[in-house]
């Protein structure tokens, strides 16, 4: 091989240092060729809108030079239309004025902006509109702007509906308790500036419980709603009226004069909810409870009016008054109190502080006590032994109730077990409030408790109010047909208190009937009285019922009973309502217990 071929050769394939920068430098050109093709395709094709600018020049605006698919996409406009256009091509709605004319203001100073804005597309239809707008400089000169846009009308409603959520009842669409308390506060600071009279109304609707458990929630749902509908028609634009939850209700008046404006407009409420009720062909009746608490006279805050007007509102479920002003001395010094032992109520059963205490019933024509009727008593840790008086309606009306009712259940029916086991048969006659009488699963419940404690249903009697039965007959009369039919007895109490006819006294499946120890204590000295007595024992008896006459103080109206044919007796002559332990003492040392001579 010549030498000048293999010249040529090493030439060919030998690459010198110089060639070696120039072989690097063009690659990198390639690279960043292939860089900026990328880019520009990504460009192109992004979701959010994106423009290049030109710097303004002198009084010339800058103007777009370019914008990509998604620029074009937000507004509906062909890319040859809007290039050339200065930022009015963005779109801002003229009573965003002042978010644009914050703009121009920017691109003059030379200054990065953002804001978000409604904006107009093409055809008119508005949206949400995010824009950022950045200056882009080489070597310290402003060579254009990229604008980056982002259509946000989607997630602005999201967080529109979030914080309307937040702010409003999910199934009446009324506010809520926390936007009520915004309003409230409002309302407060306005009136004192201007010396207006505010008023909360808090409002209760009686009866609803009732709704819920004998057709269900979905028919408490509708209800609600059409409560609320109610409530809003009674009201002024001004007002506000929220339901805080279950179907307890608040009302904020800002447009009353005064106190009796504020009572015109509670009947008004009232009178408008009086009205039947109907849903899915079903005819309801519900009432209410309000109460009231006005500023400044009863509170200059928020938080002190919401606790005054629940004062006033308990006050006016325990007097049926319809609604109820706050009235501070007589209120305050009792319902703290009653507050206070709701909380304590709420973790009485776990701490064991309930106790059921025993009284005695004589069967008048044996002698023979072999019934009583089951008492709760509250060994309360600091205020001392508390009789159901002082606790029971408030658990009534709190619906402690039913976890009460169950524990008595319960320990009733194990005391009884362990009784029979000593040799002592002895009957229990159990208190079931209005709630419990109406909930359907009162029977299995019972049912569970029997079975447990392996006790014959007839050793068990079930004491209901004549109240509570009138408060729903038809339910009521099932639920006891149920109790009926699994073997328990039924006993009415309290009767000659109510309203019940002779015609639902005949259909009732009841056992026994009390009479109402206010009959009982004045029969010896009014004649109406003892023929009261005399009646309810002849008609009892005529429909196949045992009577039992509660409140017995002494030997005469013992004996005046057993002339009547009264079946059994019951009051402090015969015992006063003692714990287990001391009845089995009781019963074994008394002729008229388990001692027979």
């Amino acid at each position: 091989m010549s030498e000048d071929v293999t010249s040529l050769r090493t030439a060919w394939t030998t690459t010198s240092v110089e060639e070696a920068k120039l072989l690097r430098k063009l690659t990198e050109q390639r690279f960043e060729s292939e860089q900026l093709r990328l880019l520009g395709s990504a460009v192109r094709v992004a979701g959010q809108g994106i423009a290049i600018l030109t710097p303004a020049v002198e009084a010339l605006g800058p103007r777009i030079a370019f914008v990509n698919d998604g620029f074009c996409a937000i507004y509906g406009r062909d890319r040859e239309e809007i290039i050339g256009e200065t930022p009015v091509a963005f779109g801002i709605v003229d009573r965003h004025h002042v978010i644009f004319d914050s703009l121009l203001h920017h691109v003059f100073a030379r200054q990065a902006f953002a804001a978000e804005a409604t904006a107009q597309r093409k055809d008119g239809h508005e949206f949400e509109l995010d824009l950022q707008l950045v200056p882009v400089e080489d070597g310290g000169q402003l060579t254009h702007w990229v604008a980056f846009l982002r259509d946000v009308t989607e997630s602005r409603n999201e967080i529109v509906a979030l914080r309307h959520q937040a702010m409003h009842d999910g199934l009446t669409n009324l506010p809520n308790r926390m936007m009520l308390f915004d309003r409230l506060a409002e309302a407060l600071e306005a009136a004192r500036s201007d010396g207006k009279v505010i008023a909360l109304l808090l409002m209760d609707l009686d009866r609803f419980k009732e709704v819920n458990d004998t057709f269900g929630h979905h028919f408490g749902d509708v209800l609600l709603k059409q409560v609320a509908f109610r409530l809003r028609n009674q009201l002024h634009i001004d007002d506000t009226v929220a339901r805080l939850g279950g179907d307890e209700f608040a009302i904020v008046l800002t447009s009353a004069l005064d106190a009796n404006a504020v009572a015109m407009t509670a009947r008004r409420i009232l009178n408008s909810l009086q009205q039947p009720f109907v849903v899915e062909g079903q005819v309801l009746e519900v009432g209410a409870s309000i109460g009231i608490a006005l500023y400044p006279q009863h509170g200059s805050d928020a938080r002190t009016l919401m606790r005054r007007a629940d004062v006033a509102m308990y006050a006016t479920k325990q007097s049926n008054a319809g609604f109820t002003f706050h009235e501070r001395d007589e209120q305050e010094s009792r319902v703290p109190d009653q507050l206070s032992l709701v909380v304590e109520m709420r973790s009485a059963i776990e701490r064991n502080e309930f106790e059921l205490y025993y009284q005695p019933k004589r069967h008048l024509r044996s002698g023979l006590i072999t019934r009583v009727e089951v008492l709760i008593r509250w060994n309360h840790p600091t205020r001392g032994l508390l009789l159901p008086v002082s606790f029971v309606p408030i658990a009534e009306r709190t619906g402690l109730i039913k976890p009460m009712t169950d524990w008595i259940l319960d320990k009733a029916l194990q005391q009884c077990r362990e009784w029979q086991d000593a040799g002592a048969p002895i009957h229990v006659a159990v208190n079931v409030s209005a709630k419990s009488l109406l909930e359907e699963t009162l029977p299995s419940k019972v049912q569970s408790v029997l079975d447990k404690w392996k006790v014959d249903p007839r050793f068990l009697k079930i004491e209901i109010t004549e109240s509570s039965i009138m408060a729903d007959p038809a339910h009521a009369l099932a639920i006891m047909s149920m109790l009926q039919s699994m073997g328990v007895r039924l006993s009415v109490d309290d009767f000659g208190t109510g309203y019940s006819s002779l015609t639902h006294l005949r259909e009732l499946p009841i056992d026994e009937i009390k009479i109402d120890k206010s009959f009982v204590m004045g029969m010896l000295t009014s004649d109406a009285d003892a023929a009261i007595v005399r009646t309810v024992i002849d008609l009892a008896h005529n429909l196949g019922k045992q009577v039992c006459a509660e409140g017995v103080e002494d030997l005469e109206t013992m004996r005046c009973l057993e002339e009547m044919g009264c079946d059994l007796a019951q009051g402090y002559f015969i015992s006063r309502p003692v714990p287990a332990a001391a009845l089995m003492t009781w019963l074994t040392d008394n002729f008229w217990g388990l001692k027979r001579s």
